[in-house]
This record gives C-alpha cells, sequence and structure tokens, in this order.
C-alpha cells in the first residue's frame, strides 16, 4: 500500500507562499509601528507647546502694572519686551502660590528669553530682585529655532520692544502676540489678551 504525501516541489511552493506572505505581513507591521511612534513623538511636542501657552496665557491674565528694581537698583518696567539676538519679555503678576500661608509679597516676577535653541522660563523668588541668584530656572520647549513677541499698544501699533520710547515703566500693552517657530512643525501662534 502506497501512502500519499507531499512531495518536495509542493513543500518548497508552499514554503515561498508562506515565505511572501511573512514578509508582507512584517512590512506593513513595521510602517504601523513606524506610523505610531511618529504620531507619538508629535503628541508629545503638541502637548508640550499647549502647556507651555496655557501657562503663559494663566500668568499674562495675572500681569499688574507694578515696576521692579533689578539686583543695581535699576527699575525695570512692569512688562519689558526686548528683541536683540535672544528674545526677551519680563513681567510681574500676581497669584504667586503661598500653600505655608508665609508673610510675603503675592507678586512674582517671571522672564522667558531664549537659551540655546530652548525657551527657558526664569521665576524670581522676590519681585525685585536684590540676589542675583534668587530664582528658579524651568526648560519649556526645545529645539526652538525662532521666538517672536510683539505688543500691542492703545494706540493701536504692534511693538517688538516695551515700553515704548519715553512711556512710563508701568505702561502695560494691551495683548501679546507670541509666535514660536520649529524646525519641524512649523509655527504656533497665540494672542492673548490682556485684563489691565
Amino acid at each position: 500500500m502506497k501512502t500519499k504525501g507531499f512531495t518536495l516541489i509542493e513543500l518548497l511552493i508552499s514554503i515561498s507562499i508562506l515565505a511572501i506572505l511573512l514578509s508582507l505581513s512584517y512590512s506593513g507591521l513595521n510602517s504601523v509601528l513606524i506610523s505610531h511612534e511618529r504620531i507619538s513623538k508629535q503628541q508629545e511636542k503638541f502637548k508640550k507647546f499647549n502647556y507651555t501657552f496655557n501657562q503663559l496665557h494663566t500668568e499674562l491674565q495675572h500681569i499688574v502694572a507694578r515696576p521692579v528694581t533689578d539686583t543695581y537698583n535699576k527699575p525695570l518696567a512692569a512688562f519689558f519686551l526686548s528683541y536683540s539676538n535672544n528674545t526677551e519679555f519680563s513681567f510681574t503678576r500676581a497669584g504667586r502660590p503661598n500653600p505655608s500661608g508665609l508673610r510675603r509679597s503675592s507678586l512674582q516676577r517671571l522672564d522667558y528669553f531664549m537659551d540655546d535653541n530652548t525657551l527657558k522660563k526664569r521665576i524670581w523668588y522676590a519681585p525685585d530682585n536684590s540676589d542675583i541668584q534668587s530664582f528658579k530656572e524651568e526648560e519649556l520647549l526645545k529645539n526652538i529655532t525662532e521666538i517672536k513677541v510683539e505688543a500691542f499698544a492703545d494706540n493701536g501699533r504692534w511693538y517688538t520692544t516695551w515700553p515704548p520710547t519715553d512711556a512710563p515703566l508701568d505702561i502695560l500693552p494691551k495683548a501679546i502676540k507670541l509666535t514660536i517657530s520649529e524646525k519641524d512643525t512649523g509655527d504656533f501662534v497665540q494672542l492673548i489678551e490682556l485684563t489691565r
């Protein structure tokens, strides 16, 4: 009695078909994994941008028209904007958290600036900076190519430096336009109206 089995050719053909199917499914799965990784990175980047803009919006809603003094007792504007090599803007805000109920000012001075393609925030422990080392720094966004800040004045003009020439130090803009450029994703623009 003769037993039936697979011939060598039939076995080679089925293995070849299986190899083709496996390679197709692997390349499809690989492209799905690559897409998932790329989307996850972009979601994380957008989450950081969203967090930064929300934080800045909240802080600017508590801006106060109070000039401060620096370490050398030089007066600084309540809102200061410099557009030189590195854009920098500083402002005084109310609502400094005080969870332990210490006797201290509720005002806080914040500086936002670019340093080595990174947007950073400096939080001063006291609004009048008597000690040059009394601050903490946070890195907010990395790989930033440019930041542009414009201040909208009562006269209807946009300024890249603030306060305008011969204006008092306690003058605040009506709105701030913030544009942050990132190499891969382009420009993020936020317009923030200030409550004065």
